[in-house]
């Protein structure tokens, strides 16, 4: 991973944030968030930040309230389609607490955020692959991230390359696993709420086996009639 973007994240603190509410999307430290934008605010709010430090905030919302804790993210990369649509790909900074919405003339909501209890995130960005064989808990806790994953992958007829995961630091690979799985909003807003890695991984498992469960569940009903 990058020394880079760790130190962009210590470095980065702004008291307020664009925010793009999108429910189902939750964006973590380290990990890459492809956009497709087409709404005229959410182009408006893309130009701006392209003017400035490149900064979105990425949050939930139930009903008309936003939820508490986002993601920063920077736009990494930005093209434009002949349509008039921007393809953009956010990388997750660090987390936030969304204090309070502002009152803005801009067309897309605004935040003052907080980073208080977020320091650790930006230490996801150079963390280092370590070698299972040295490691009995690192080799327990990979594996059991790993039966749980292949676990939804089958219920969800996903192919997955596997060895190459091996190659992705296991607080990475939590990241992208919790971001990518088909969970509802709120079971994502639990993960991304989790205090540390270790415990966004248990939870993690917990849902990919409940999640497993019931997609099988589902499927042998459907073969039964």
């Amino acid at each position: 991973m990058s020394a880079h973007y760790k130190s962009l994240a210590r470095r980065t603190n702004p008291d307020s944030v664009a925010l793009f509410p999108l429910n189902g999307t939750v964006m973590l430290p380290g990990c890459d968030l492809p956009l497709n934008i087409f709404e005229p605010r959410y182009l408006n709010m893309i130009d701006d930040a392209l003017r400035g430090e490149r900064l979105i905030g990425m949050v939930q919302s139930r009903g008309d309230q936003l939820v508490k804790v986002g993601g920063l993210g920077r736009i990494s990369q930005f093209s434009e389609t002949e349509d008039g649509r921007y393809l953009v790909v956010l990388k997750g900074l660090k987390r936030f607490h969304l204090r309070e919405e502002l009152d803005v003339t801009t067309p897309y909501r605004q935040a003052k955020i907080s980073f208080d209890g977020f320091e650790h995130d930006a230490d996801t960005h150079d963390a280092k692959q370590t070698s299972e064989a040295l490691s009995e808990s690192g080799r327990s806790d990979r594996a059991a991230l790993t039966v749980a994953m292949k676990a939804l992958a089958k219920a969800v007829g996903v192919q997955v390359e596997w060895e190459s995961l091996k190659e992705i630091p296991l607080p990475l690979l939590i990241n992208q696993s919790a971001m990518i799985s088909p969970f509802q909003p709120e079971d994502k807003q639990s993960l991304m709420e989790a205090a540390t890695s270790d415990e966004r991984r248990r939870l993690l498992i917990g849902l990919m086996h409940l999640y497993a469960g019931q997609i099988g569940g589902k499927a042998g009903d459907g073969q039964k009639q």
